[in-house]
């Protein structure tokens, strides 16, 4: 079973024999997880029931026992985030840990249904954030607001003098702060013979030492955003020195040393909080200001012909919007009684040809039909 951190992916994008796409909503805390196991199992069944409407029972038990141990994992259920989304291949599990709430539900069809995961990705992803002082740091895994403290290996450069060792060259590093805090100076770096130029030499090759960990470690296998938490001054050095080519713009300037978790994370929620209300200012600003020709709204034929050509720049839904139909091979719709399949055929075409999709609330919709998308130029 393996989790995936970035979307959209090949694994989710290809299609299959068969994939069952299994969205569960966090019902329970971290410690009444008996809740998320039997709304599990229930899920389980009702994969089962419509997995054998196409398969005989052998491999519809084959293909859902990857994940029925999940079932008395006590621990998985333990660190249940907002909401998780399992995809049962003939080959494969995957599996995403989410930050927003999402429709509990099952689907059985060729394709992975990805529509649960796409508010989730839509304006802030997963990535690391970097809390930074001037002799440590710490490193958290981040889900849209979310903090998660990774718990850093012993031989972490965690701190200065465990990082540099007999290389320091300016004696024990001390700082010194004035108004009682690390303040908006960043502090004034002194050692015991005040060897200033040795203290910043120590300093760079600290951050040389951070920068080279993180992304050996984290930042190269899971190609995230690398989100940076400090001091302007910290910020600034650290930007300079850094060879992390998956280092964000997105900054959070203020010092992690003496802040708890909870603060850290109060911190982070704001930034990303204003990141997203940016940047959906820009999405319906963008929207509005395309003329008519370069849009579609509910427009079924002419929606799937243009994301099979690649026409679809942005595509946005209306959540829990549903059409009853779906796609032939030639980008024509043809109706049904089946109600998750146009809009996800249509969710994979546009991303699979480098647009964008949003699923939006309705009042937030800046199109009263539910379903639209502006056309690349």
């Amino acid at each position: 079973m393996q989790e995936l951190l970035t979307f959209p992916t090949d694994e989710l994008l290809k299609e299959y024999e068969v994939v069952v796409s299994i969205s569960l909503n966090n019902e329970s805390n971290a410690v009444e997880i008996e809740a998320n196991q039997i709304q599990f199992q229930n899920l389980l069944k009702e994969a089962k029931a419509k997995l054998c409407e196409l398969y005989d029972e052998k491999y519809c038990n084959t293909l859902l026992e990857k994940v029925k141990p999940l079932v008395d994992h006590s621990d998985f259920w333990r660190q249940m985030t907002q909401s998780v989304v399992f995809y049962v291949t003939p080959d494969e599990v995957y599996y995403y840990r989410l930050s927003v709430p999402i429709h509990t539900g099952t689907v059985v069809a060729e394709q992975p249904y990805i529509l649960p995961l796409i508010a989730n990705f839509q304006y802030v992803s997963y990535y690391h954030l970097l809390a930074l002082n001037h002799d440590k740091f710490s490193l958290y895994n981040g889900r849209r607001n979310k903090l998660q403290e990774i718990d850093l290996p012993e031989e972490a450069p965690d701190t200065l003098t465990k990082a540099l060792g007999d290389e320091l060259t300016g004696g024990e590093l001390n700082v010194g702060s004035y108004n009682g805090s690390e303040g908006n100076s960043g502090g004034v770096f002194h050692g015991h013979n005040e060897k200033s130029n040795e203290v910043e030499i120590d300093q760079e090759n600290y951050f040389r030492e951070v920068d080279k960990y993180v992304f050996e470690h984290y930042s190269k296998p899971t190609e995230l955003p690398l989100v940076l938490f400090a001091l302007p001054k910290n910020i600034a050095d650290f930007e300079r020195l850094s060879k992390n080519e998956y280092l964000d713009e997105t900054r959070i300037e203020a010092s992690p040393s003496q802040l708890s978790f909870n603060e850290i994370q109060s911190h982070t929620s704001e930034v990303v909080d204003e990141i997203i209300n940016r940047r959906y200012k820009k999405l319906v600003e963008k929207f509005n200001e395309t003329t008519p020709e370069y849009r579609l709204e509910a427009q079924y034929n002419d929606l799937g012909m243009a994301s099979i050509q690649g026409k679809i720049d942005v595509l946005l839904i209306e959540d829990d919007y549903q059409v009853h139909g779906e796609l032939d091979e030639n980008g024509q719709y043809q109706e049904s009684t089946e109600t998750t399949k146009y809009v996800n055929q249509l969710v994979h075409n546009v991303l699979k040809t480098k647009g964008n999709v949003y699923v939006l609330e309705k009042a937030s919709m800046p199109s009263d039909t539910g379903i639209a998308a502006t056309l690349r130029f």
